[in-house]
This record gives structure tokens, sequence and C-alpha cells, in this order.
């Protein structure tokens, strides 16, 4: 469904290659949890697999068409046009505007599934709404957009801890039921330990653990971190520096 042959991307200015020869498969209605410091290159996968960035060496192959939520809330969403519009908008190969009233029922049924009342406003300019009720529609529109390869990076970060387990349970239930193939990337250690199939760890560009099956549902979240500190200890000892505590 995706695979990714040793793909490489540097950019102007940046000493070392943001991705170094990374290569990860997914089969079809996989779900990946991706983890890793700052800098690790975790965005720039997720935008070398939606086509924003070109790799400079590599294959990579998709076996459907990509929906995308990024942390940004200003992205994926058009304010000014109404919950339902924007619904419709996500659902069409082409703009037909005469769309989105035969299908409202089924928008409003899909709004209603989130569980959080959001129902009400589906005829408001989705300006109106705060911005974690935005993202929680933007990840709503990309489950539900009919596209197979879904990619999420930090869609939960601008919801408040209760939008945000709510929105991981309505994300991962989804996920189950489409068959939706789907990288997701968090800094949450809770949410990549309990959600997923399979756990990818990122580090100076390259995938350094890659735990799925009875080694990911056991994983714990103290294993987790002692590998966040094994790979920042053994850089800062490459660079010659002290051991910095992970926040």
């Amino acid at each position: 469904m995706l695979s990714l042959n040793n793909v490489t991307k540097s950019f102007s200015g940046v000493f070392e290659p943001v991705l170094k020869g990374i290569n990860l498969s997914l089969k079809e209605g996989e779900f990946c949890t991706v983890v890793g410091a700052n800098g690790s290159g975790k965005s720039t996968l997720l935008k070398i697999i939606s086509g924003e960035y070109f790799a400079d060496s590599g294959e990579i192959r998709r076996n459907g068409e990509v929906a995308q939520v990024v942390q940004d809330v200003n992205k994926g969403t058009i304010p000014a046009m109404t919950m339902l519009e924007n619904i419709a908008l996500s659902r069409m190969k082409t703009p037909r505007f005469a769309f989105y009233r035969r299908h409202a029922t089924e928008a409003i049924a899909n709004v209603r599934s989130l569980n959080i009342g959001l129902e009400k406003f589906i005829d408001q300019p989705l300006g109106i709404l705060s911005g974690g009720q935005r993202q929680t529609v933007a990840t709503l529109m990309a489950l539900i957009s009919g596209r197979k390869i879904l990619l999420l990076d930090e869609h939960t970060s601008a919801l408040d801890p209760k939008m945000q387990k709510e929105l991981m349970e309505y994300t991962a239930r989804s996920v189950r039921e489409l068959q939706v193939t789907t990288l997701m990337i968090t800094h949450n250690l809770e949410d990549a330990v309990k959600y997923g199939d399979r756990l990818i760890m990122m580090h100076k560009g390259r995938i350094v653990a890659d735990i799925g099956g009875k080694e990911k549902s056991e994983l714990k979240i103290q294993s987790l971190l002692e590998m966040f500190h094994r790979f920042e200890n053994q850089s800062l000892m490459h660079e010659g520096g002290e051991k910095c505590p992970l926040t």
C-alpha cells in the first residue's frame, strides 16, 4: 500500500541530510505511530509521502490517494465556508457545489459521530469554531474523504486534554473501521504506545526502531523513554557533549 526505498532529502543551508536512506513499508490498513525528537525528520517524511516535498533520491510507491491533517489549524479547512460545505468539498473529486445539500444528512451523521456537539454548527462558517474544534473537523474530513492513505502530523496538539483523548479514540476507531493506511506523528508517548499496530522511532534522519506485533502491544512508556535517552546520549557522546535530560 505504501513503501519507501532508500529515500533521502536535503535542504539548502542545512549541514546534514534531513532524511538519510529511509526504508519503510506499510500494509493496507496498518496504523503506524511515528515518534522522535524535534528535527529527527518526522514531518519531512510525511511531506515526502504526501508529495509536498520531492525526494532527492530513492523510490516512493503509494497505492492510493493521500489525505493529511497537520498541526497548523489554519490549513486543511476554509474558515469562510460552512462546516457542511467544507465536509462536502473533502469528499468531492471535482468541484460541484450542488453536491453538498444532497449529502447533508450523511454529513450531519458524520459530525454527530464525533460526540462533541458540533452538529449544531453545520451551517455556520467554520471560522467561528475554536482552533481545536476546527482541527477535529479537519480530521473528520480526512477520514471520510475516501482516500486510502492518511497522514497525521500532531493532529491533536491544538486540543485540550479531554478533546484530545476523544479525538484520538475517534481516529483509532475510524482507522480500524475504514482500513485506512495511517502514519501518525505524535509527541504524546502515551498515545504512541496505546494506539496503532506499529511504532517507528526516528533519530537524525533515520529510522532507528521499528516495533510491531506482540512487542508493540506489550510496549511500555518507560521503555520508549529509555530508547529516547539512549539515542540522545549516543549523539551527545559522538558530538563531545554532556548528557542532557529529556523533557
